[in-house]
């Protein structure tokens, strides 16, 4: 018999192990990831930091005296979402012995009392390698939203002849803010458009402009711009990405958080070319990895990126509750 408890000291070990097997088979399809967390000592310690979260919670899934599956959980608000749940990339594993519907069964034991304390959107980050469990989460009423994804530079050359016309691609600097901003919305219009529906707001947008003339004077930034003769053509924003407790971050790596083809010259082979250059920057400055990721119904981003080897192994999913719950039960 399966028991639903919440998570306490004596589970973590057992917990632990069971992350550490999960994350032992993601390395199988995925050996970029790092594979330190293979180990249950240090599994234990991602599990630990993440219970130290004041808003964090979880519940373990028992037999006997064995936890053969957790959840652990975090309660979230923001001006997108409003309230949500959000079950982070380590906050679920369960026991190979066990079928995957053992997933649904700790979310309908959980999602219970999220739902009846108003929490109506639920987010959950993904691993891509068993497709038996992703469609767990789809049977559930879960969708795609994002991707995320890794390209191994240590095998990446640069493709012959693609460098087209006189594209020009240098270097950012602080001088080139006001450019910056006139850019900043090229993607989130773009977003907003068929059939992605990404709607962004007046406040959104200003937001977005003040951060991108930021990212200018921003010393850790590896800013990249290509120019058509007196025409900004594109623009790639590069961070190194670090995180010594996180499964998904892959060592050396350097994430990609911002890149974009003028509107009015996409279809040129610019975006192309712009990525080679940077992918071969950057390998120069001597990271091994970049990390990247785009939200799923952007047709132009899902296409783009694999297809310059980029390897999805994460995927964010979502689902909304009808609010009405909260009060139609058909009585």
């Amino acid at each position: 018999m399966i028991q639903f408890v919440g998570v306490e000291e004596i589970h973590i070990r057992q917990m632990s192990a069971l992350l550490a097997k999960r994350h032992e088979k993601e390395r199988k399809a995925f050996p970029f990831l790092p594979a330190v967390f293979e180990e249950i000592d240090e599994a234990e310690q991602v599990i630990r930091q993440q219970l130290k979260k004041p808003f964090v919670s979880g519940i373990a899934a028992v037999r006997g005296i064995d936890v053969i599956g957790y959840l652990l959980y975090e309660f979230k608000e923001d001006a997108d979402r409003g309230r949500y749940i959000l079950m982070n990339y380590e906050s679920v594993a369960i026991s190979d012995n066990e079928h995957p519907t053992l997933l649904r069964l700790l979310y309908a034991d959980a999602g219970a009392e999220w739902v009846k304390h108003g929490y109506f959107s639920h987010v959950l980050m993904v691993p891509c390698s068993e497709q038996s469990l992703v469609e767990q989460w789809l049977e559930q009423g879960f969708s795609y939203e994002q991707k995320y994804a890794v390209l191994n530079l240590k095998d990446f050359e640069t493709a012959d002849s693609v460098e087209p016309g006189k594209l020009k691609i240098r270097k950012g600097d602080q001088t080139d803010a006001p450019l910056l901003r006139k850019v900043a919305l090229w993607n989130s219009i773009h977003q907003a458009a068929s059939p992605s529906w990404h709607p962004i707001t007046k406040e959104t947008m200003e937001n977005i402009k003040r951060s991108y003339m930021n990212l200018s004077q921003d010393k850790e930034a590896f800013l990249w711009i290509a120019e058509l003769g007196e025409r900004i053509a594109g623009f790639h924003v590069y961070f190194r990405k670090e995180d010594e407790l996180s499964l998904s971050t892959p060592l050396n790596c350097a994430e990609l958080t911002a890149a974009s083809t003028n509107p009015d010259m996409r279809g040129k082979g610019i975006g192309r070319v712009l990525a080679h250059h940077c992918f071969t920057e950057m390998k120069k400055e001597g990271f091994d990895y970049v990390y990247a990721d785009w939200h799923t119904p952007n047709q132009i981003a899902s296409y783009f990126w694999p297809r310059l080897g980029f390897e999805p192994f994460m995927i964010r999913m979502s689902r909304k509750i009808d609010p009405r719950i909260a009060w139609a039960h058909g009585d």
